[in-house]
């Protein structure tokens, strides 16, 4: 019984050594080890790790504008952020299922505009893009419609998005929040 105790002991301060300290000032929005509750907000649980470092490369750049995400952002080091995204990139992604389940069936339909680059299954064909299997589904309305208005600049993204509306956005973003990671 002793050794139990001790070896979860261990366990756990190797976890604890292995988390980067940066993720604190990440906890409270995008959740422990990177499960957001706020469906506003992505989880970076499970996403590409070369995705993550270049976004969070381009906010702190301002490259990319998001005035909360800025001072959390803004004095890390290169290094420091290729370790924040492998450290999320390891966590375990989880299906946030929280889409319209109505505009599951059309997401689904609507998703063929989406899976050259983000594959069938919500898992993109590069790690230089986004995984959309299991994301908010709010989160991932708010990020087509930022591409549709010129808010965040892909212009693939553009391409894809620009005849979609923004019901035709719920649906696809129904359909990814309900996807297995």
């Amino acid at each position: 019984m002793i050794w139990v105790a001790l070896w979860c002991s261990a366990l756990a301060a190797t976890a604890a050594a292995e988390t980067p300290a940066q993720t604190h000032s990440c906890v409270a929005c995008h959740g422990n080890a990177g499960v957001s509750d706020n469906p506003e907000w992505p989880s970076l649980a499970g996403q590409n790790a070369a995705y993550l470092e270049q976004q969070i490369t381009a906010f702190r750049d301002g490259e990319r504008e998001n005035p909360p995400m800025k001072p959390f952002v803004e004095n890390l080091s290169d290094a420091e952020i290729a370790e924040l995204a492998e450290y999320y990139a390891d966590q375990e992604a989880v299906a946030t299922a929280n889409g319209d389940p109505a505009l599951v069936d059309t997401g689904r339909q609507l998703a063929g505009y989406c899976s050259a680059c983000h594959g069938y299954a919500g898992r993109p064909a590069t790690d230089e893009w986004p995984v959309l299997a299991g994301q908010h589904a709010a989160y991932l309305e708010l990020q087509l419609l930022s591409f549709k208005r010129g808010e965040r600049i892909q212009p693939l993204m553009q391409a894809a998005v620009g005849k979609l509306s923004a019901k035709e956005f719920a649906a696809l973003a129904a359909y990814y929040s309900q996807l297995q990671p």
